[in-house]
Parts: structure tokens; C-alpha cells; sequence
């Protein structure tokens, strides 16, 4: 743990630093390359991030800060079907398929969301599961978006692709913070992107985004090609 904040200050300090006219936020992440080789089982990547403030903000400011970052894997159309049994065998029945779907979506934070801001703030942002927009391909029922939108989420998590962390963010200062993102041996290739908001009191303060690339190599990227 020692080497991982020492690692968070090196990086945080070769960051180029702003004037900001209240919060501001900078992070940066351990790789901007994860390579899946035969043998990759999975991996973490570490984002860090400072929340920096001008002398008024310093001043006036006495509460803390809270987290959240969010990671959005490539987009691809996904089909989620409902399982109807015909003549003894179930068969795949009624489906609605979405549009433009993240294939990995994270959400971590240092306090659970509804702790940080009001749900309108979240659903603006997309932050969180419940506020995640899937956009279907033909027109569906309240009811029937629902229990699609339901059954997909539910898939993605049995497949440790989507998920909510509300304790990954640690502040080790208060204003520097660390956050590990973990990656599952059955991540998409492509490009990956990271946003990171900072609230106070509710309310959002700054934000941020930064991403990374996932690529196949060696004799892995010949048998995907």
C-alpha cells in the first residue's frame, strides 16, 4: 500500500496544474494500455486524482469531499430474451434488443450514491445502475422496458461487468483520492473512458474524464483477427 500512494503522489505531481476559479479536478491513471495476453485473467488498473481549490474556496470550505468515478466499457447492441417453454423445452421467446449498450459499466465511489446528491442530480449524469439510459431498438411497453432493462443489468452483473463499488474511492487526503478498477478476464477490446465527479454538499462540484485502451496481443491478437 506504501508503493501504491507513493505511486499516486509521483503521478499526481507530474500532472500539469490549472488556475480554477473554484474546485477543479485532476486525475490520471496507473496505464492507458491493458494488454490481454493467453494467459490474462483479469487485472486492476488504479486511477488517482486531486481536487485542487482557489484561496476564497480553502477558505470558506470546511466539509469534505466525495468521489465518484464512473468507467464505460465499448458500446455494442445487446439482446435479452424471454425464456418461454414450448412442448417441454425452452426456447427464447419475446426480446428487445438495445442499442449503443456499454459493455462494461463501473461505478465506484468513497460513500453510496444516494449518501452524495439528489437522485436528480445522478440521473443527469448517468451515475449509478438505476440511472444507466439503454436506449431500446423498437418501441416497448413501460412494463416490457422494464423487465428487459432489468433481466440485461442482472446478466452484465452475474458477469462481474456491471457493478457498484460505494467504498472503492479512498481519500487519502482530503483532497487526494485513489480508486482501483477492476477488470475482468472477459472485458471487450477497445477504447475505455473514465469520468470522475467530485460533489460537496450535494451538489457537483468538478469533473473530469480520461480513459484507456483494452488490445489484444500476440498470438491472442492473431486468433481474434
Amino acid at each position: 500500500m506504501r508503493f501504491v500512494h507513493a505511486l499516486a503522489f509521483a503521478l499526481l505531481a507530474a500532472l500539469p496544474v490549472h488556475s480554477a476559479h473554484a474546485e477543479a479536478v485532476i486525475a490520471a491513471l496507473s496505464s492507458k494500455r491493458v494488454e490481454i495476453r493467453s494467459n490474462f485473467v483479469g487485472t486492476e488498473l488504479v486511477l488517482f486524482g486531486t481536487i485542487e481549490r482557489d484561496a476564497a474556496t480553502v477558505g470558506r470550505r470546511s466539509a469534505g469531499y466525495d468521489v465518484v468515478v464512473v468507467i464505460e466499457g465499448p458500446a455494442r447492441d445487446m439482446t435479452v430474451w424471454r425464456k418461454e417453454r414450448a412442448g417441454g423445452i425452452w426456447l427464447n421467446g419475446t426480446g428487445v434488443e438495445f442499442r449503443n449498450t456499454p459493455s462494461y459499466y463501473a461505478v465506484l465511489s468513497n460513500r453510496p450514491l444516494a449518501d452524495l446528491s439528489s437522485p436528480q442530480a445522478l440521473r443527469r449524469q448517468q451515475i449509478g445502475l438505476d440511472n444507466l439510459k439503454l436506449d431500446p431498438v423498437d418501441e416497448a411497453t413501460p412494463a416490457e422496458l422494464a423487465e428487459f432493462r432489468g433481466a440485461l443489468i442482472r446478466r452484465q452483473q452475474r458477469a462481474n461487468l456491471f457493478f457498484e463499488h460505494p467504498e472503492a474511492v479512498q481519500m487519502l487526503t482530503p483532497s487526494m483520492f485513489m480508486a482501483q478498477i477492476p477488470l475482468p478476464a472477459n472485458i471487450r477490446t477497445g477504447g475505455y473512458r473514465a469520468r470522475v465527479y467530485v460533489f460537496g454538499d450535494g451538489a457537483m462540484l468538478a469533473s473530469a474524464r480520461l480513459g484507456f485502451w483494452v488490445v489484444k496481443t500476440d498470438f491472442e491478437a492473431a486468433i481474434y483477427d
